[in-house]
Formats: C-alpha cells, sequence, structure tokens
C-alpha cells in the first residue's frame, strides 16, 4: 500500500558565508538534491551562469564601499535592483551599495558595464575567475561588511542593508501567498521535476498537517491516502511527474527558501501575523520572527 506522511511546518535560518556554498544549497532546494562539496557547488554556480539562470544568485548580497561619483553614477542609472545608501549619522564620505551579481550579469549599456566592472574588481578572486575572468584593470569598489557600520545606522538603514535567507518547510497554499511579496526572491521545491514515488522522498508523499486536523482526522486522512493513490497510479503508468502533479493539494509539503532584506522582512511580520491573515501562513511567519529575535536580528 502507498504510504503518506504527515509533519508541522518549521523553518531553518540558512547561515552560509559562502557565496557559492549557499547559492547551490537555495539552488537545489528546487529539485530536493543533497548538500554537494565546496568544488561541486563551484562548478553548478557556473553552469547556472552560462545558461542564463540567475533567479538563483538573487539569494546572495554584496555590500561595496564606493566613493561619491560612483554613487551618483548608479542613483542616475536608476536601477532599482541595486540599493544605495548614503548614512544620514555619518559625517565622512561613506557611500554604500548592496546588490546580488545578476544586475551585474545582466548589465547591457556601456555606461553600465563600466560602473559594473567598478564594483566587479572587487569581489574576491574565486568568484571573478569564475564570472568574471576578463577584467580590465584600473580602481574598484571596496568589499566590506555591514558590521563595520552598524554603528553610524540608523535603524532603518540597517533594515534596508541587512538580508537573511530563511528556508520555510509549509504547504503549497502558504508558498502561493508567500510569493507574491515583493522585493524578494524565491526558490521552492519543484514538482515538476521531483518524483515522491522514489526513495529520495522516502516513497511517500508529504503533506503538512491541517488546520483542525485532529477534529476531522478520518476525512483529511482518507483524501491524503487517495491522493497519493491517484498520484502513484499515474506514474507507475508512465505519467511524468510534471503531469501527475495535476492531482497534488495544497497541503502537500514545500520547501521554499525565501530573502530578503530585514525591512522587507518586518513588512511580511506585519502583514502575516495578524488577525486578517491565513492561520497557517501566521504559525510559519510568526516562527521566522521567533527565530530573528532569538539571533538577536530584531531588537
Amino acid at each position: 500500500m502507498n504510504t503518506f506522511n504527515l509533519i508541522d511546518d518549521r523553518v531553518t535560518f540558512i547561515d552560509s558565508p559562502d557565496f557559492f556554498d549557499k547559492i547551490a544549497l537555495v539552488a537545489h532546494n528546487c529539485y530536493q538534491v543533497k548538500e554537494k562539496d565546496h568544488d561541486s557547488n563551484i562548478a553548478f554556480i557556473s553552469r547556472l551562469i552560462n545558461n542564463h539562470h540567475l533567479a538563483m544568485i538573487e539569494h546572495y548580497r554584496f555590500l561595496f564601499s564606493i566613493d561619491k561619483e560612483h554613487y551618483l553614477a548608479f542613483k542616475d542609472l536608476g536601477n532599482p535592483f541595486i540599493k544605495l545608501l548614503k548614512p544620514v549619522n555619518s559625517f565622512s564620505n561613506v557611500y554604500l551599495l548592496s546588490t546580488s551579481l545578476r544586475p551585474l550579469l545582466e548589465g547591457k549599456t556601456e555606461r553600465e558595464l563600466a560602473l559594473f566592472h567598478y564594483l566587479e574588481r572587487a569581489l574576491p578572486d574565486a568568484i571573478k575567475s569564475v564570472l568574471f575572468p576578463q577584467l580590465p584593470l584600473g580602481e574598484s569598489a571596496t568589499l566590506v561588511d555591514l558590521k563595520e557600520y552598524e554603528s553610524i545606522l540608523s535603524n532603518d538603514e540597517y533594515d534596508e542593508l541587512a538580508f537573511f535567507t530563511y528556508q520555510l518547510i509549509t504547504d503549497r497554499g502558504v508558498t502561493h501567498e508567500l510569493v507574491r511579496h515583493r522585493p524578494c526572491s524565491f526558490a521552492q521545491e519543484s514538482t515538476r521535476y521531483c518524483n515522491y514515488t522514489k526513495d529520495k522522498f522516502s516513497n511517500s508523499l508529504t503533506f503538512i498537517k491541517p488546520l483542525r486536523y485532529q477534529e476531522f482526522q478520518k476525512v483529511f486522512d482518507t483524501y491524503f491516502q487517495t491522493v497519493t493513490d491517484t498520484y502513484f497510479e499515474l506514474i507507475n503508468k508512465g505519467a511524468k511527474p510534471e503531469e501527475a502533479r495535476a492531482v497534488l493539494p495544497n497541503s502537500l509539503k514545500a520547501s521554499i527558501m525565501v530573502s530578503a532584506d530585514l525591512k522587507e522582512w518586518k513588512h511580511i511580520f506585519s502583514l502575516r501575523i495578524s488577525p486578517f491573515a491565513h492561520p497557517d501562513i501566521s504559525r510559519v511567519i510568526s516562527k521566522v520572527m521567533a527565530d530573528m529575535t532569538d539571533r538577536g536580528i530584531l531588537k
């Protein structure tokens, strides 16, 4: 008999400081691939870049210290995905720029490329050698750590530059709501490519325990068993996972990576932890907020 599993939702803070390892971890979530070694991750990210699959690299932000001239030039460029800041509490010429590598890789005009080369030259050699192997020589920005500037940043300025990633294990109804948030970056478990009849998924479907499960357990269990049997029958008769997924419900377990600056996370908290939000999304987002509080991220 085909089986199904029931689990509770949970959240995990993604604390991977290395660019290649973090992006690989996030990207592998879509296909539920196990973690690889560092060299494999570099090769994998290189393939993503070469194939122009750039959404995943949004999940890592770099912070640069730049000069006033380039600050004004980037401001004039008006790219909404590049965040610029002149701290109001600073009496020195401190100009900060925060961005993922995606805008740098997508630069088209000569002016954009000139400005982006100014940033790219500041990146660690391991990243430059893979992504930008033929850069011209010249001046560059400075890659910095946000901690160096905490003392001169206001709370609002810090929230715009601080960037955090969480893995949420929840149901697909919740992920449908989550992906409406902008600006965020997402990487979600794919029912198109994940075949739940395989050993890596314990040959079973997994569902998030629904609201009022104890009250309606018999009804829910009957439905979950029917869905499981139908999905397995379709796969066993030759349907592809992308075809068999038509029978999968909102309660199916989904793993989603969510990356955003602290300003956007606080916006999510304000909307999703309220009496008007769906109880399922309130429960899982409350866990993110509690974890941020425990880590001292939320003051």
